[in-house]
Parts: C-alpha cells; structure tokens; sequence
C-alpha cells in the first residue's frame, strides 16, 4: 500500500473570530459544524483520522487545521486553549504541525508569537480579491496595503503563507479577478485556493439573488476565468491545492445556485490540457488527418476531458479523423509524437 504523503485533520471553528458576516459566508452551512470546539471535540476529531492508521504507513506530513473562521481574531485566551490542546499530539508525534486560517486585519507580533510557540508552522489568509469595490460590495473592506504588511509580518516569522481567492462576488468580473490573480502572485505564497463564489442559503447573498441584484457566474464563465489563473500561479512557481468547495453534504443541502461542480478542479485541468494539445497542433507546419499525443499515464483522464470532451473539440477544429493518447509512465510531461 503507498504511503499517503499528506494528513491534514480538519477541525472547524466557524465564524468565530471573524470581523464581518460577509454576504457569501456562513460556515454553518458550508462545513456542517454548529456545535463550538471544544477539547472534546477537538480529541473526537484527532481520533477519528489518526485511529487505525498503519504506524509503518503513517503519512509523511501530518497537521492539524483550524478552518472556518478567522483565527487569530478569536480572544487570544481561547486561541490559546485550542492551541493547548492539540500539544499531546505534537509531543507524542503523531502531529508534526498546525496551519490556522485568518484575516489580515488580525495579524500582528503578538499573534504571531502566539502561533509560533505552540507549533503552527502555516498561515492562509482570506484575501477574496484585491478589488476595493468587490470587497466593500460584499462587506469586507480591507485595503491592499494591510494584506501586505500582514504577509511582510508572517514571512519575518517564518511561516508558510497561503492566500484563498474567490472569483465571482459581486462586482467581479474577469479583469478584476485577474488583476487579483497578479496581486497575489506579486505577494509570492506558497501555496494558493481558490474558491468559485456560490449562493449558498441564507446568506446575505441568497438575498441579492433572490432580489435579483446578484448574478453568479455560469460555470462555463468560471473554468475559463480560473483555468487562467491556474497557468499564471504556474507560471510563477506558485501551488494551487484547491479549487472548489468540497461537496460534502452540508454543502450540497444549501447550495443554490452558482459554478457549482463536483469535480470542478478536474474541468479546469482538462481545459488547460486542451489547450496544450491545440497549441502543439497550430505549431505544426502541416496539420495531418491523424495525431498522436504521449501523455503521463496517471493524467489520461484529464486529456481525454470529461465524457472525452477534449478529444471531440480539437477533431472539430483542426478536422482530424482521429486524436490517440499513448501512456507513458515514465515521462511526466506532454509530447506530440506523430
């Protein structure tokens, strides 16, 4: 059996801390998670994904997450007892590390100090966009500049820096979520999310849709737009470990409306597969009735695209009789070889 390389242990504390109800939040619903952490649930938490696991076969990199709310605005008395009791777990190894996600409004020394002596190693920032009428539209106004000091402040500690982006809020458009794309690579993470803006139920947003004043994106409008921004984090060195909201069941009971898809991150991956295939073709100083692609044997699916979509799309526009991908479990990268 391979060994899995990462275990993060998901423990939520929704909305606490946090110093909006911003109109497309409630982490209620997203995670399913009413009831507050406590040590109980915390210790429930940690057992059910440690318990059972092979101590040969144990996972390279093992955290624990604090998700759902803005941490480091929590009093700093409970932040300290969550903090607290997930040390048992660090000292006896079966936890390496604690990744918290949070604000840049709630960033400062003091913080800061309080993570790096009780073992957090990561911290995500909930950034959204860059665009000051996207944020105040959605109440959540936070000026550029504090996005920058606050990730200047956790680089000096050393932590791992990850930014969440949201494409879609009201008052975005594909310019303005690219020019956010260009903010947060020029703020260097190591890491990026990006999270399609959905209606989700009962949120200030399930209002201006019903009112009519919000029109979320189609998911066609959205594979496009994050497709894009996938290349450019890419390009730039920059690890995208999530795209999409995972279906879990809460989600999937207060979901609305919105570029909602199960396998949203495999529909980006196959465009931007597509997209390299045609270019290679429009490179060719004669296009042939028949191509042939070597592709790595573990990414065919997303080569072929959903329901082989990739394949029909690029037969109709250069007129091929017929696209074959060959597996190749040695090379990792695309080749066009006949």
């Amino acid at each position: 059996m391979k060994k899995k390389k990462h275990l993060i242990v998901p423990v939520f504390v929704s909305h606490e801390g946090c110093p909006y109800r911003c109109s497309f939040c409630d982490q209620v619903k997203i995670t399913g998670t009413e009831k507050k952490t406590d040590r109980n649930k915390l210790r429930e938490t940690l057992r059910t994904h440690l318990e059972g696991l092979d101590r040969n076969q144990l996972p390279e990199r093992r955290e624990l997450a604090f998700f759902g709310g803005s941490f480091t605005g929590i009093p700093l008395e409970r932040q300290e007892y969550l903090l607290s009791s997930v040390q048992p777990w660090i000292l006896s190894g079966e936890i390496q590390s604690i990744r918290v996600s949070t604000h840049a409004l709630f960033i400062d020394d003091v913080r800061l100090s309080m993570l790096t002596k009780n073992h957090v190693e990561t911290v995500e920032l909930g950034i959204q966009s860059t665009d000051h009428e996207v944020l105040k539209l959605v109440g959540r106004e936070c000026p550029f500049d504090v996005i920058q000091s606050a990730v200047s402040k956790i680089r000096e500690r050393g932590f791992r820096l990850g930014l969440q982006l949201m494409p879609g809020l009201p008052g975005d458009n594909e310019h303005k979520f690219q020019k956010s794309v260009k903010d947060v690579i020029g703020l260097g993470p190591d890491f990026v999310r990006i999270y399609p803006t959905l209606v989700i139920k009962n949120t200030g947003l399930f209002d201006m849709y019903q009112q009519g004043t919000y029109t979320p994106w189609n998911l066609e409008r959205m594979i496009e737009a994050v497709k894009e921004a996938v290349v450019q984090f890419e390009k730039a060195g920059i690890t995208v470990i999530r795209v999409g909201l995972h279906p879990d069941q809460s989600l999937l009971q207060n979901y609305i409306a919105g570029p909602f898809h199960p396998a949203f991150r495999y529909l980006v991956d196959s465009r931007i597969a597509r997209e390299r295939m045609i270019k290679m073709i429009r490179a060719l100083k004669q296009v042939p009735l028949s191509v042939t692609f070597r592709v790595p044997a573990r990414r065919v699916s997303i080569y072929l695209g959903h329901k082989r979509e990739n394949l029909s799309v690029i037969k109709n526009i250069f007129g091929l009789d017929s696209i074959k991908l060959q597996q190749d479990t040695t090379e990792n990268h695309l080749e066009l070889v006949a």
